[in-house]
């Protein structure tokens, strides 16, 4: 019981931590990642500050399906089938190659073993999503970008908890067999992708005859632990496991949920992984004397200069691949016109300094197990563990704060094609509106006036100019709309003042006031939306 309450009043304590240094980073514009961790590494140097373990089970078994379910559910499975082929050579081509690099230099420049080397190559093979979106979220990217940034995301964590399920093995054995962790690899993505797909099913199936909003959101939730579980017991993929069942849901889910359930789960996922990110990255911070304090003692230069290159490589193995095979003669775009060469290039740049690392290496690394089969220690386990941590303070401090200022000089631009999609939804929309309203029989006066008022206002939409003639039509139309929409969000914060004031006066009751004032929410959510998509 006294352990149970401690660990409360420490997740409350990190918690009241998390609040100070997020606010701390939007107070100093820097994207609330790289303060966490900074954060919590400062807070792991007192000699009485308690020592903090981040066990391994709880990142795979807590963290992970959680936030990779998220990120599945608002992805896009066109997109990701449209971008399959970078997706592919980043997610698997560059974490082989950056295993391979890592192995390599270890060995041959750090002198570490075969096998510790191989396993330090896989637990540094995926990159960090999470901090990679809460800085690019602040900067207009390309669409295409952004889908392969995610998509890479979502599968490259796959390939390398396969490969390092091979590493390990591997080290164990001290043997290479290469056909079986070929096989291994193949048989992990088919089954993950199997049991997904199976778990999203009944889970689309189980929405579908629940009304009630509370109820079809936790099954949502629940469906991210019911597809990792079995795959990790199953031992195949439970990454793709949870990013199948998310894709599968998502991609059903304007079908299936009520726009109640809908704007529900878009706040409670929202909070729920900036918790799990904030906890995770100050986790990750506290873990310095753990995992360093032994081996600092005795080699610091060895420390210093190992995660230096470490750091280096992994940074430079991305670098190499991006360019490479953008530019790889088959691949090439020579024919392209000079816009779209320059478009190209920037895309790579950016492409090639996005390679943090994050909780999802580190859980890795700690997740070594301390002894082989024959009892004998794990060799060189510190140093791997030591090393994903120098790699993930490099990347995310050095890349993360560079980052910023490379997405200014890059100057992207909101790209037309995701607009004139939108444009032409919002015209369909409008015309489905005009469509009905002429069918509808007007019985009374009461009715012709409000058929011919939404008429009419429906109408305006659809005579905003299109794209194709943009650039030659005077925009007062648009205008004009943007207009209209900032005068109705002015009148819809006018009445919410006008709620609290007979509020306060007692002559509503709070129930009234709460319920109204859903209303006006949601009316003023949609209507800033119209605002700045007409403004733009």
């Amino acid at each position: 019981m006294f352990g149970f309450v401690h660990s409360v009043q420490l997740v409350v304590a990190l918690l009241v931590v998390l609040v100070a240094l997020v606010a701390l980073a939007n107070r100093l514009n820097i994207s609330y990642p790289i303060v966490l961790v900074l954060g919590g590494l400062i807070l792991a140097i007192p000699p009485r500050m308690p020592e903090i373990r981040l066990e391994p089970d709880i990142v795979f078994l807590v963290f992970l399906p959680p936030l990779l379910f998220s990120d599945a559910l608002n992805s896009s499975w066109r997109d990701f089938r449209e971008n399959w082929r970078p997706i592919f050579l980043l997610s698997v081509g560059l974490v082989l190659a950056t295993t391979v690099s890592v192995l390599l230099v270890a060995h041959l420049l750090l002198h570490m073993a075969w096998g510790p080397a191989f396993v330090l190559g896989a637990v540094l093979g995926p990159t960090d999503t999470v901090a990679v979106s809460a800085i690019l979220e602040r900067f207009p990217i390309p669409h295409r970008l952004n889908a392969i940034l995610r998509g890479e995301s979502l599968v490259n964590d796959a390939s390398a908890l396969v490969l390092f399920e091979g590493a390990i093995h591997t080290t164990q054995l001290k043997t290479y067999v290469w056909g079986s962790i070929s096989s291994q690899f193949f048989l992990a993505v088919a089954g993950g992708i199997t049991i997904g797909w199976v778990i999203g099913w009944l889970a689309v199936q189980l929405r579908r005859h629940t009304a009630d909003p509370l109820l079809a959101n936790t099954i949502s939730l629940l469906a991210a632990f019911a597809a990792y579980q079995p795959a990790a017991a199953l031992h195949v993929s439970g990454v793709l496991a949870v990013v199948t069942t998310g894709l599968y849901l998502g991609w059903n889910d304007p079908r299936i949920s009520t726009p109640r359930t809908r704007l529900q789960a878009a706040g409670s996922w929202e909070m729920l992984t900036f918790l799990l990110n904030g906890l995770l990255f100050i986790l990750i911070g506290l873990q310095l004397r753990t995992v360093g304090g032994p081996l600092w003692s005795q080699n610091p230069w060895f420390l210093i200069g190992g995660g230096i290159a470490i750091s280096a490589t992994i940074i430079w193995a991305r670098i190499a691949w991006i360019f490479g095979s953008t530019y790889w003669p088959r691949f090439s775009r020579s024919h392209a016109r000079p816009s779209d060469r320059r478009l190209v290039k920037r895309q790579a740049i950016l492409l090639s300094w996005v390679g943090i690392r994050g909780g999802i290496s580190l859980a890795a690394a700690l997740a070594i197990p301390p002894a082989l089969g024959d009892g004998s220690p794990f060799p060189q386990r510190a140093e791997v563990i030591v090393f994903t941590f120098a790699v993930i303070l490099v990347t995310l401090v050095a890349q993360g704060l560079t980052l910023p200022h490379l997405l200014r000089r890059l100057q992207f631009a909101d790209q037309p094609a995701t607009g004139s999609e939108e444009i032409k939804a919002r015209l369909a929309m409008a015309a489905t509106a005009i469509e009905y309203l002429e069918s509808v029989e007007k019985l009374d006066e009461g009715q012709s006036k409000a058929v011919a008022h939404l008429r009419d206002l429906y109408s305006q939409t659809v005579q905003v100019p299109g794209t194709e003639a943009a650039d030659s039509q005077d925009h007062s139309q648009t205008g004009y709309l943007a207009k209209v929409v900032s005068l109705e969000l002015t009148i819809v914060r006018q009445q919410r003042d006008r709620l609290i004031e007979l509020r306060d006066k007692g002559e509503i009751s709070d129930e009234i006031l709460r319920r109204l004032q859903s209303t006006l929410d949601l009316k003023e959510s949609q209507l800033d939306q119209s605002r700045s998509f007409w403004e733009t």
